[in-house]
């Protein structure tokens, strides 16, 4: 085991990542049988309380079930929490090429965001509409940055998702955010495969700058509409990146 492993705690967490990578992945495919205990604790090099802890963990996120005189099966995908958001980091590249959980990831943005700029326009704080509009200035200022290095394109994917998760904090509606807070770690799978290229960052900045105005005029339609345009344009540009011919509105 890494040396970085250094409690207990974080060996669980060691030993939940190489096997939830493992499942997701499909090297442990659906309906199958995790290796005995014994076993796997000594290919991972851990102890058996460790790999238990571990087994819970995954259990946690639906990827596996303790069956009693079966042991730990590796249960269907659909059951997965797809969301959650060690497993979209244990998928890898692979979730950021997903056209099926994009498309299911765009409907829900289409329900819940453009609601969340509405609530934002009404009853967001000065100090909230302030965060927006920071938010929104941080994008402008990584816009001017070259990707020449990972770290710059980390950043931008971050304030990307800053911005989102403010407008959903400026509409002070706890459903909505729960909801956004739910479904931010896909938005940022989505995000880290959009702006690895710079036309589709600035293609879509002006559209989140027009919904932060709209929220800072306290003007509910138009945040509502401008927001709407914002994922309307990820959704083409999603599609466009990964060779789909569906340009049809999703909505429709």
């Amino acid at each position: 085991m890494p040396d970085k492993i250094a409690t207990w705690r974080s060996g669980a967490a060691y030993a939940a990542e190489t096997i939830g990578t493992a499942i997701v992945r499909g090297i442990h495919p659906e309906g199958a049988r995790l290796p005995l205990e014994a076993e796997l604790a000594a290919s991972l090099k851990v102890s058996r309380n460790t790999l238990r802890e571990a087994i819970k963990l995954l259990a946690a996120k639906s990827l596996v079930e303790v069956a009693p005189r079966r042991g730990t099966i590796v249960l269907s995908r659909d059951q997965w929490n797809v969301l959650d958001e060690d497993v979209l980091n244990w998928s890898g590249p692979e979730v950021e090429s997903d056209m099926g959980l994009m498309n299911e990831l765009v409907r829900i943005r289409y329900l819940v965001e453009p609601a969340a700029a509405h609530d934002a326009a009404k009853c967001a704080s000065p100090e909230q509409v302030a965060k927006i509009m920071a938010a929104y200035q941080d994008m402008v200022d990584q816009a001017d940055e070259s990707l020449a290095n990972e770290a710059i394109y980390k950043r931008r994917v971050e304030v990307d998702v800053a911005f989102h998760f403010a407008v959903a904090e400026g509409s002070n509606n706890r459903f909505l955010l729960s909801i956004t807070r739910t479904i931010i770690h896909a938005m940022r799978a989505n995000f880290r495969a959009l702006n690895r290229e710079v036309k589709h960052y600035h293609g879509n900045l002006d559209n989140h700058g027009h919904v932060a105005e709209a929220i800072a005029r306290r003007d509910p339609e138009v945040a509502r509409q401008c927001m709407e345009d914002l994922i309307d344009r990820n959704r083409k540009d999603t599609h466009g990146l990964l060779g789909q011919a569906g340009d049809t509105d999703i909505r429709d």
